[in-house]
């Protein structure tokens, strides 16, 4: 029993060991200076990395506090100087939370500057305000705070201060505006179209994504560890592409972390990747000068984002979603397969994983313009009922193939961040995609109904003609059955492709069924099942839709049975009757008596239309005369 457990402490001791494990030391509380303590001409210092991972320290002086008027806290006032102030020209994006220090003691973190002025002025948030940051409420844009005295800078006198994210700049003579240190958020493995594809789609937040530098890897540990003044890397995307904001780590108490002095996106509860950063280069700017860095070695996640600064913990992993995208060029015969780890956000995930897809169908085709994408698409959760969502679609654009290759995607995602029904846990996402410069589509161009005499219940023979983009005409046959209940007469059939019969059914709503006076039910999707049955059902851009409907007589059907001819009443003739007035297919109005689908191997466009005749059931004739 005793080797028993000798050996057991063993192997225990063993897995300790070859476990991998995010680095967690652990750093004792550092004495604080509260704000009500801090008087103008007080001198410090403060920590932050220019180059490598190196922490290096710079002087501060305190030029005043703005005491709380109209901001919800207070802000301290500072002037840095010394060498590494000279190198950097001033306080630049990046060195948001930065840690300022008087007589050994925190004040708190650089968090706001000036754009187009002297860099050497800046504003310390708070610590304690920092510390208290899942109960702090935004700045709200446009608000001023009065200095207790003026203030020269670059020979002005500064009596207010006011406060924007970006656009909103005082022109009051006695003011300036302050704005968030923010460092750009550097993107890595992003050619300039998916760039700007992922601008636009991040506006809303105030970030500009710009080109950056590849994960740096930092192998000696002594280096990589995480203090007061060292850089970090907020991500978003981790792997073949990395998406993510430069910081400097505040303060540090055991395995809790706080940064940045501001928000980052604000979107409050978070759930971003923490990692420590490597600064290639400082790069100098009138506008605002910014560290050039990249993110290293993952660490823990940052769980707050606030108006104070971002909050997280060493050593607790965020919740991701694994992207995996192949894409083949078949004219190249090339394939590139990217592998991405995005953060599990309802709000951002649509936004991420397109902009990486988009970057792998570019990388791959190596060009810009149009072509034809056959599309595979595999998504996965642990809370659905079949748990993956699977679907193959083929798109078709003349100027942007990975634009259009999206789109399924695309939609199925908002479909499921977007639901109100219930919070889905995404757990894997892959896509297959094969590119083709050539455009494989068609247009319908003609159907011939074969059948002579059609009855319900009975088979129903089309010769279609379609026209292949730049080819000859090619025909071919197809076969359905009509329902048996299909009432007799005349009848309208058109035959679209998928991406029309898709759209058409979008804009046809529910019928509405007769209600007791008083009574309404909204006809919308009760669940989630609902929900995906629905967009799996949707067609796909090759197929042929043939749908059958009560006939309006259309100007625009051409009778193509000789049976089709029958007189037709009054009220189909006037054109001024709702039915002779439709142009295409409103189910609503008429309702649909029959639709059957037909794969092939053309993205198909355009739309025929024409009328069939349905003659009685030969039954129901023979029955009618043993009646008489």
């Amino acid at each position: 029993m005793r080797k028993y457990s000798i050996m057991m402490l063993v192997i225990l001791f063993c897995v300790l060991l070859v476990t991998p494990v995010m680095a967690s030391d652990n750093a004792a509380p550092q004495e604080i200076l509260p704000v009500n303590k801090i008087e103008k001409g007080m001198t410090g210092i403060g920590k932050t990395v220019i180059s490598g991972t190196e922490v290096e320290e710079f002087k501060a002086k305190v030029l005043g506090v703005l005491k709380k008027q109209g901001v919800n806290r207070d802000l301290i006032l500072i002037k840095v100087s010394g060498d590494l102030i000279e190198k950097t020209g001033g306080i630049a994006a990046g060195m948001s939370g930065s840690p300022i220090y008087i007589n050994g003691k925190l004040i708190g973190a650089i968090g706001y500057g000036w754009q187009l002025t002297e860099h050497k002025i800046g504003m310390v948030t708070p610590i304690k305000d920092m510390m208290n940051i899942w109960q702090l409420d935004e700045i709200k844009e446009g608000t001023t705070a009065q200095l207790p005295e003026p203030v020269k800078i670059n020979g002005k006198s500064v009596k207010k201060v006011c406060f924007s994210a970006d656009k909103f700049s005082s022109n009051q003579s006695n003011s300036l505006t302050a704005y968030p240190v923010k460092t750009p958020l550097l993107v890595s493995g992003l050619d300039k179209p998916a760039l700007d594809y992922l601008s636009k789609e991040l506006s809303d937040y105030d970030l500009k994504p710009v080109q950056g530098t590849t994960s740096a890897k930092i192998s000696n540990k002594e280096n990589d560890k995480l203090v007061p003044g060292s850089a970090i890397a907020v991500q978003l995307v981790r792997g073949d592409i990395d998406i993510s904001a430069i910081g400097t780590l505040t303060y540090r108490e055991g395995n809790k972390i706080l940064g940045f002095g501001h928000r980052f996106m604000g979107l409050g509860d978070s759930n971003y990747f923490l990692s420590s950063a490597y600064i290639h280069h400082m790069i100098k700017s009138m506008k605002m000068p910014f560290k050039l860095g990249s993110p290293s070695n993952l660490k823990g996640i940052i769980s707050q984002d606030r108006s104070a600064g971002v909050g997280g913990t060493i050593g607790k992993s965020p919740k991701i979603v694994p992207l995996e995208v192949t894409v083949k060029d078949k004219d190249l015969n090339r394939e590139q397969k990217i592998n991405a780890q995005i953060i599990r956000n309802e709000e951002l995930l649509q936004s991420l994983t397109g902009s990486v897809i988009y970057q792998a169908i570019n990388s791959t085709i190596d060009r810009r313009g149009g072509g034809t994408a056959e599309v595979e698409m595999e998504i996965m959760a642990n809370n659905l009922e079949e748990n993956v969502i699977k679907r193959q679609n083929i798109f078709y654009s003349r100027r942007d193939v990975g634009a259009v290759a999206l789109r399924d995607f695309s939609q199925a995602l908002r479909l499921l961040t977007q639901n109100p029904f219930q919070k889905i846990n995404l757990i894997d996402v892959k896509l297959n995609v094969d590119i083709k410069e050539r455009p494989q589509v068609a247009l319908i161009r003609e159907v011939n109904v074969l059948t002579d005499k059609l009855r319900p219940g009975k088979e129903v023979k089309l010769e279609v003609t379609f026209q292949p983009y730049r080819k000859e005409t090619i025909v071919k046959n197809y076969t359905f059955t009509l329902p048996k209940d299909i009432e007799s007469g005349v009848a309208h059939m058109e035959l679209v492709g998928g991406l029309e019969a898709n759209f058409t059914a979008e804009q046809q709503q529910v019928r509405s069924e007769e209600k007791e006076y008083g009574y309404g039910k909204n006809e919308t999707f009760k669940n989630l099942e609902e929900v995906i049955t629905a967009f799996k059902e949707q067609k796909i851009n090759s197929d042929l839709v043939v749908r059958v409907f009560p006939s309006y007589n259309s100007p625009e059907a051409v009778p193509v049975n000789k049976d089709s001819t029958e007189k037709k009443t009054e009220d189909t003739k006037d054109e001024s009757t709702p039915k002779a007035q439709a142009r295409g297919v409103d189910s609503e109005a008429t309702g649909t008596l029959t639709e059957e689908t037909f794969k092939t191997d053309y993205i198909l466009e355009g739309r025929v239309n024409t009328e069939i005749d349905i003659k009685p059931k030969v039954k129901e004739k023979k029955k009618e005369k043993t009646e008489e």
